[in-house]
């Protein structure tokens, strides 16, 4: 038996072996506050649909690279991830909601990403699916054309100061 009471919980690495290489990263384990995000639209949260928010990009950082993550009340239904294309990884989440969860008019459906899109269509997808609120980090020369794009689709948008990257 071995006893991991005692053990600390506070890795400074992760490692990955692939291919007679070695990934080092740091860890993803920062406990996210209200002020490690920027809400980027002209549609507000509420404080609710905020903490809703964190909890889909908690969820996100564990899902592998690519990560969009889909959720309702504090429930996750739908993932993509892995893919070449964050696209890809939308398409995905949003069959994956479509089988296996019965959405309502009037349902608050939030989405998360890993990183940052790109490009508006992504966005466009989960928008069109029915999600009004996303969580995405910043960072592409693209932010203001997602931005506008969420203004023009009353979506609400919330930029993360953390990027997820799970490998």
């Amino acid at each position: 038996m071995i006893d991991s009471s005692k053990v600390e919980k506070s890795f400074k690495f992760n490692f990955l072996n692939k291919f007679n290489l070695i990934l080092i990263q740091d860890p993803d384990n920062i406990n996210f506050s209200k002020k490690d995000f920027k809400i980027v639209s002209k549609l507000k949260p509420t404080n609710k649909t905020l903490n809703k928010l964190i909890f889909a990009f908690n969820v996100c950082r564990n899902v592998k690279s690519n990560a969009i993550v889909i959720t309702k009340n504090y429930k996750t239904i739908g993932i993509g991830s892995g893919q070449p294309s964050r696209l890809d990884s939308c398409k995905i989440a949003i069959n994956k909601m479509k089988k296996f969860q019965k959405i309502n008019d009037g349902d608050e459906i939030l989405a998360a990403s890993d990183a940052f899109f790109p490009f508006v269509d992504g966005i466009e997808k989960l928008v069109q699916a029915g999600v009004s609120v996303i969580v995405q980090p910043s960072g592409s020369k693209n932010d203001k054309e997602i931005i506008k794009f969420a203004n023009q689709t009353n979506t609400i948008l919330v930029f993360s100061k953390t990027r997820h990257f799970n490998h």
